[in-house]
This record gives structure tokens, sequence and C-alpha cells, in this order.
């Protein structure tokens, strides 16, 4: 109630970060492979958590209130 679709994706995408579930998740695919794999694994989680956050506060900054 109340708020815009440009609110409503902003905060869409803040959901997109979900950081500690993708860790958990990594580290048990990962855990018989060689630990490059898990490196890596968690430099992508690590980038797109801070990509999606600094898009949806981008998004959220700029979408101002609902006339």
């Amino acid at each position: 109630l109340g708020s815009s679709w440009r609110q409503m994706l902003g905060a869409s995408l803040l959901c997109g970060i979900g950081f500690t579930m993708s860790l958990f998740i990594a580290t048990l695919a990962f855990e018989d492979a060689a630990p490059r794999f898990a490196v890596e694994s968690r430099l992508g989680i690590l980038a797109g958590s801070i990509a999606a956050g600094v898009a949806g506060f981008l998004v959220l900054r700029f979408a101002g209130p609902r006339r």
C-alpha cells in the first residue's frame, strides 16, 4: 500500500543479496572439489551481493515518493 513500482523494483533488487545462503550452498557443492572452486564461488557471491546492494540502493534513492 502506498508504494510505487520503482520502489518495489528497488526492494526486489535488495533481495538479490542473499549472501549467507549462497555461501552455505556453495560450500556444500564444492566440499570435495579443489579449493580453488570454493574461493571463486565466494568471490562471485560477494561481487553479486555488492552489485545487488548498489543497484537496489540507487533505484530506491532515485525512486522518490509515490505521487
